[in-house]
């Protein structure tokens, strides 16, 4: 009796090790397989990410995109990296000026919004008052959001960005008066279709 107890026991123990393995990184091939891999390895380190072709482009990303793998030898870790999967998104660029009305009056930011608008017409560079004016760390890269895929913004920015008919692509303003936000957009890309890879990163003490 014992004995058939042990030998079932050890059944068991063995059907339910084989149904929570997770695949080894060398046969990792999917998103899927690699969500059991993380889930099998958990650590801060260990990560899905996304490599944009026109963002990205260090050697490392013109290595994953060309070959689907890559591995950075450092001085007490090795990092390995792997293509799981490869999709195309639509892109979306602007330039934008941000005025936060929690900064000033309804009516002073209104006015503000006016007097860019003026200055940008009458010849100055966008790129100028972005960083001018601008009230967000987008100031700093002169406005310009860079190439994105939605989900990036905030979802009434991208919105607009993403919605405005083309005849309307040159100089747009909007508010959020219930948040006390006003924005100028300067729409002036076209979307576009960019490659990106969701690549699995391991990191292993050497």
């Amino acid at each position: 009796m014992n004995k058939l107890f042990i030998l079932l026991f050890c059944v068991h123990l063995g059907m339910s090790a084989q149904n929570n393995t997770s695949p080894d990184f060398k046969d990792v091939k999917t998103p899927e397989d690699a969500a059991s891999y993380l889930q099998a390895n958990p650590s801060n380190k260990n990560q899905l990410i996304v490599f944009n072709k026109d963002n990205h482009q260090s050697d490392l990303a013109k290595k994953l995109f060309s070959t689907g793998l890559a591995t950075v030898d450092g001085q007490f870790e090795k990092t390995h990296y792997k293509v799981v999967s490869r999709y195309k998104t639509t892109n979306y660029r602007a330039s934008y000026i941000f005025i936060d009305g929690h900064k000033m009056s309804e009516q002073a930011a209104e006015d503000l919004i006016k007097e860019i608008t003026k200055k940008y017409k009458s010849g100055i560079p966008f790129t100028s008052l972005a960083h001018q004016y601008s009230m967000d760390r987008n100031g700093n890269r002169n406005g310009d959001t860079g190439w994105f895929a939605p989900g990036t913004f905030n979802p009434d920015l991208e919105k607009v960005i993403m919605n405005v008919p083309r005849s309307q692509r040159d100089l747009f303003a909007f508010e959020l008066k219930e948040k006390s936000w006003y924005y100028l957009v300067l729409n002036s890309y076209k979307p576009k279709e960019v490659k990106e890879i969701k690549v699995l990163k391991i990191v292993e003490k050497k």
